[in-house]
């Protein structure tokens, strides 16, 4: 059995009730989560969380997820994260990996991509 306990998640979604969704399931695999609202409030928080894993949301107000994806992988926590589209709308798989993009998800999939993304992590020690 793989110990997700170590595994920091940030889950960035404007939709508050979206995010918390998300999040509380990563809390429930075991991650140690923290939900932002906002593109700018995920490059703040990042820089001292330091995340293994980042769940973005594409359409968000000022900073979108492809923006803030850009912002964060130059931060030097971010070469070993994994970072996850998460939007609800049709999204070519080029524009996300050109982002710097992991995975592409979208609303409504199976949420055992996550755990599936999250028991990787945690596997690796």
């Amino acid at each position: 059995m793989v110990d997700r306990r170590a595994v920091k998640c940030l889950v960035v979604d404007d939709d508050h009730n979206g995010g918390e969704v998300v999040g509380e399931f990563l809390r429930i695999l075991g991650a140690e989560v923290q939900v932002v609202y906002s593109g700018q409030a995920a490059i703040d928080l990042a820089r001292n969380f330091q995340p293994r894993m980042v769940v973005l949301d594409i359409n968000m107000p000022n900073i979108d997820g492809f923006e803030t994806c850009r912002q964060l992988k130059q931060q030097q926590w971010s070469g070993d994260a994994v970072f996850i589209a998460y939007t609800g709308m049709p999204l070519p798989r080029s524009a996300a990996v050109a982002a710097g993009f992991d995975r592409v998800v979208s609303k409504g999939d199976p949420p055992h991509i996550f755990e599936s993304v999250l028991n990787a992590l945690a596997g690796e020690k």
